[in-house]
């Protein structure tokens, strides 16, 4: 029990700066001709204080990872359960192309570009939930506090206009509230738990929209870059579309076995990549496979792809949080506006049947 919740807390440790160190060491290290369990071992050692602190975040899966490079499995293997299956993805086709320290070079690059990725949306949505929180409290304070003031003083039934609206607000809020707010956090877990695992032609159409577009996004750069570290290495395109798929994602899986399909027809990747019908990695990546499979270089051609698709991912995902904020600030302007509205609204009333009272 207590092994387990030590492997949790290094779990929830090894965030994205700390692998990013871990890669660097690594591949320096390489560089300098030190063999793989080498490295582990001596890394392990620093971060368990010599054995003094083996219960370290990092000594724990540092640890991990000696253990099974030393029977013989690969370090994509050793950090399974570690690292995203997008990092263990490209990890695997480095070491299976003996090009173990360029490839981990290149996972710096895509953990950054992830990580960047991810502090645009962070930064992007912290305002928009600040704005959608304060416009519910808004509404139930309207709904539970003030308009049933009102509804106790004057009957609700003869009223019109927003001041009717704020009147069926208010009901809506003291019976279904809770209910909706609940619906809405299983409807957030679904769509972030359907990511990795949603399939068939429906899917297709949401990957073209936000969030599903940010996640294909990240993982087609991903699959670009361990796809170019196994062309560089003389695998063949469908060995490589083997192996990739073997380890990937259902998602992932289902639209490189449809790539893997054509390419056992005859097709080169790009073509075989449009005629499987996904639009992975994008319309636009494709038509560029279809041309650079046919040349020499497009083990680099690949890389560069890769990397050009993200930077451009991550200046459409900015843009897309600015759009979000702007309509974060559109619906408080609206709700609050409404609020007035009504609220003059049933004052209207009030004078109106006190008028009419007289």
């Amino acid at each position: 029990m207590r092994l387990d919740l030590q492997r949790r807390w290094a779990r929830t440790q090894f965030g994205d700066q700390v692998r990013l160190r871990l890669y660097r060491k690594i591949a320096n290290m390489l560089a300098n001709g030190l063999p793989l369990l080498k490295i582990l071992e001596e890394l392990h050692g620093r971060a368990s204080e010599q054995g003094r602190r083996p219960h370290e975040p990092l000594a724990i899966v540092l640890d991990d990872c000696r253990r099974m490079v030393q029977n013989g499995r690969l370090l994509a293997e050793a950090l399974a359960g570690w690292v995203s299956s997008s990092e263990q993805m490209i990890l695997m086709a480095g070491e299976q192309s003996g090009r173990l320290e360029r490839t981990l070079m290149a996972l710096i690059d895509v953990v950054q570009a992830e990580k960047k990725i991810k502090s645009v949306i962070l930064g992007g949505v912290m305002y928009p939930c600040a704005v959608f929180a304060l416009v519910l409290i808004y509404i139930y304070l309207f709904g539970t506090q003030v308009v049933p003031q009102f509804a106790r003083m004057v009957d609700p039934s003869g009223w019109h206009g927003a001041a009717r609206s704020l009147y069926l607000m208010s009901l809506l809020v003291q019976h279904w509230m809770l209910y909706l707010l609940l619906a809405g956090a299983a409807l957030v877990a679904a769509v972030l738990c359907s990511m990795p695992v949603w399939r068939g032609n429906t899917r297709v159409l949401f990957d073209k929209f936000a969030p599903y577009s940010v996640y294909r996004l990240v993982v087609g750069s991903s699959f670009l870059i361990a796809f170019s570290a196994l062309q560089g290495a003389g695998v063949t395109v469908e060995k490589s579309l083997m192996r990739l798929s073997d380890m990937a994602s259902p998602w992932l899986r289902e639209r490189l076995d449809g790539a893997l399909l054509g390419v056992k027809s005859g097709l080169n990747c790009g073509e075989a990549l449009r005629n499987a019908g996904y639009g992975f990695p994008s319309t636009e990546v494709i038509d560029d496979l279809c041309v650079y499979a046919e040349y020499k270089g497009f083990a680099q051609a690949l890389k560069i792809l890769a990397d050009e698709w993200m930077e451009q991912g991550v200046a459409q995902v900015t843009l897309q949080m600015r759009v979000l904020n702007g309509c974060a600030i559109v619906t408080l302007a609206v709700v609050i506006a409404w609020l007035v509205a009504g609220f003059f609204g049933i004052q209207q009333e009030i004078a109106a049947m006190t008028r009419a009272a007289r």
